[in-house]
């Protein structure tokens, strides 16, 4: 068998490496040609139609295959027994190809013809009719599931090749390598045919790639990168489902694996793209409308990504390959049975997290962006509902942890009618106690200390009064620790309820830690007023593009330590250096009574260094209540401010510019 392999490989290699300077020429003459432009890597014009010399080479070499091996039976390899309607679905998308390579069709067009061929291969009797489960045995009939599933894995793998196709030989390579994968998956399987349809497949790439490595001569072009993820999105469905009659979903998913992360990655970054204020939304504020924003084009894939990153092209291509081997081994050792999947699939989510943090994707940093922050405070903090449905949540929880916890049988042993009224009690008992403590006439953007304690005081008479309910009605049986009850269940809702309100400070307080840029403030004074002044600095950090970098203090005591997360450098002489090394632009005095001559040593040094002092001053100033021709007058004046002045009910907080 091994001398079949071989020959059909070295057939289709040769076919190709003959028949694409002929392809290169027509695509010329027909002017099926890629001119550069803002989103292209290259500078001159390029023929394409590469998928010509591809389907060319492949298409003949299966046919003197099918001739010279008549024993393998290669015409039943995907073809289910309908090859007429197999072969109009490769032609179809061969011929869509070809066309965009020469007019540039618009996408619904390509979709429309995509959709068609995937359902022509579905109707021949190639289906996805059942799905094995990866993390055990099993398997789940799909029943009239099987008909879109199985015409979205192939539509969505074939565009998948075709956006990976920015870089000279990377599309083809990816496809080399996924073919290699697939053949040797088969022979696992011991399904021989489509292991020399594959390897047939891989020759014709493998000779198309000397005209199309870096420096290319030639690109796939969409009839190139359509037809090789039609093709492989056949074949990983024949390889994966011929060894146990159902789709396994982990090797396919290996086996295509760059293909298929650059295009979810890129799904999911467009439309988070749109809804963060400042970057490429152009006005989108419907759903509709930001949801449509994946399927806009860009220059931020993986690829380009590496690129800019300093990568060259061909190292870009390299690195990427080596992920596509990685992928393809472990699809191999899968099917092998020498590596658990589970385990395998831990390890691919921590690469791709690792990956995702290192390409730099600002819009996949959601604390960095402040999207979690925002969608917390437009659900949570502008109505008193949601807040309601969460904490509901929250009273189930510990109510359910509790019982686990006290009563172990108590909820496998009682009927799932009576358990889930003792919940329907707990929920409007303890719902009802934070209504009656005010929990929602707080606001949670402002949570201070007296908040918290009503907190306490709110979920422990919820859980007593729920205990007592328990206790009389009677819901708790024989023998069950009442007094255990209560505790737990005062722990874990006290706990969940103050976690939902704290959040949100929580994840402000990361949000202006991770998105710090730009220039740095030191603020001199390590004790309440500082504190005051780094709130007020946080806030407007993006507005001034100045962050707080941490304290000065010239209490010996508070030197090495943190305040509010930011570290107490030490005493004003410290400041000349720290200008240098943390890029200080400028100083904020929030010590209410500055010693003279540490206030002029720290202008002398600001004066040198070219860097802004400023005062942050709190105080209480009486307001002139008389009227004046029965207009009534502002309840507070600010009589000094700056263009940065901000003024609060109750207390002036004024920064001002020390001359």
């Amino acid at each position: 068998m091994a001398e079949v392999f071989l020959l059909c490989f070295l057939i289709s290699t040769c076919l190709s490496l003959l028949l694409t300077p002929l392809v290169i020429r027509l695509a010329f003459l027909v002017g099926a040609v890629d001119k550069p432009d803002e989103r292209k890597i290259h500078n001159r014009v390029m023929p394409r139609l590469g998928g010509l010399a591809t389907f060319s080479s492949f298409a003949l070499t299966l046919v003197m295959a099918h001739y010279l091996f008549p024993h393998l039976r290669l015409e039943q390899v995907v073809l289910r027994g309908n090859i007429g309607m197999i072969g109009i679905s490769f032609a179809m998308i061969l011929a869509l190809g070809v066309c965009d390579d020469i007019w540039t069709l618009k996408a619904k067009q390509k979709f429309l013809v995509q959709f068609i061929a995937g359902s022509l291969v579905y109707v021949a009797g190639f289906r996805v009719a059942q799905v094995t489960n990866p993390f055990g045995g099993g398997v789940m009939e799909l029943g009239l599931l099987s008909f879109p599933l199985t015409v979205l894995w192939m539509v969505g793998i074939t565009n998948a090749f075709n956006l990976i196709d920015g870089l000279d030989g990377l599309a083809s390579g990816i496809a080399l390598i996924a073919g290699l994968s697939i053949a040797a998956i088969s022979v696992l399987h011991q399904d021989m045919e489509t292991a020399v349809v594959a390897l047939t497949l891989v020759g014709a790439v493998f000779g198309f790639l000397k005209y199309n490595f870096n420096p290319a001569k030639i690109f796939l072009g969409d009839s190139g990168s359509l037809f090789l993820g039609f093709v492989l999105a056949v074949l990983s469905i024949e390889s994966s489902t011929k060894g146990s009659t159902a789709f396994s979903v982990v090797i396919p998913f290996l086996v295509l694996g760059v293909p298929i992360m650059d295009t979810l990655l890129a799904m999911m970054r467009r439309v988070l793209r749109s809804f963060l204020p400042d970057q490429g939304g152009k006005g989108r504020t419907s759903v509709a409308n930001k949801l449509g924003s994946m399927f806009l084009p860009d220059k931020r894939h993986i690829h380009h990504q590496l690129l800019a990153r300093g990568f060259s092209h061909r190292d870009a291509v390299i690195v990427l390959y080596i992920v596509a081997s990685a992928f393809g081994l472990g699809a191999f050792l899968v099917t092998a049975g020498s590596l658990n999947t589970l385990l395998l699939l831990l390890a691919v989510a921590l690469v791709i997290f690792l990956g995702v943090r290192k390409l730099g994707y600002k819009e996949m940093a959601f604390i960095r962006n402040g999207m979690l922050l925002r969608f917390y405070s437009r659900a949570f903090l502008g109505s008193a509902l949601p807040q309601v449905v969460l904490d509901a949540g929250s009273v189930f929880t510990a109510f359910l942890l509790a019982q686990l916890l006290t009563i172990p049988n108590y909820i496998s042993g009682t009927p799932l009618r009576s358990w889930g009224f003792a919940a329907l009690i707990v929920a409007t008992i303890q719902l009802l106690a934070f209504i009656l403590g005010g929990f929602y006439k707080r606001t949670i953007s402002l949570l201070g200390l007296g908040d918290l304690l009503q907190i306490l005081k709110s979920t422990l008479f919820g859980v007593v009064a729920t205990a007592a309910a328990f206790t009389l009605l009677p819901m708790f049986p024989r023998g069950a620790n009442v007094g255990d009850f209560i505790l737990l269940n005062f722990y874990f809702l006290t706990t969940f309820v103050t976690g939902t309100r704290v959040i949100f400070h929580a994840l402000n307080y990361v949000f202006h830690r991770e998105s710090t840029e730009g220039k740095k403030a030191i603020i001199y004074g390590a004790d309440r007023d500082g504190v005051i002044a780094l709130q007020s600095l946080t806030a407007q950090a993006k507005k001034r593009g100045v962050s707080p970098a941490g304290f000065l203090d010239d209490d010996p005591k508070l030197e090495g330590k943190f305040l509010d997360g930011y570290p107490i450098y030490g005493g004003h002489w410290k400041l000349e250096r720290l200008i240098k090394e943390l890029d200080v632009s400028e100083v904020i005095l929030a010590a209410p009574n500055i010693n003279p001559l540490v206030l002029e040593r720290i202008k002398r040094i600001a004066l040198e260094s070219g860097i802004h002092v400023r005062f942050l001053r709190m105080s209480f100033e009486t307001v002139d209540v008389a009227l004046t021709d029965r207009v009534p007058r502002p309840a507070f004046t600010i009589a000094r401010s700056t263009p940065e002045s901000c003024a609060t009910i109750g207390f002036l907080n004024v920064q001002e510019e020390v001359e």
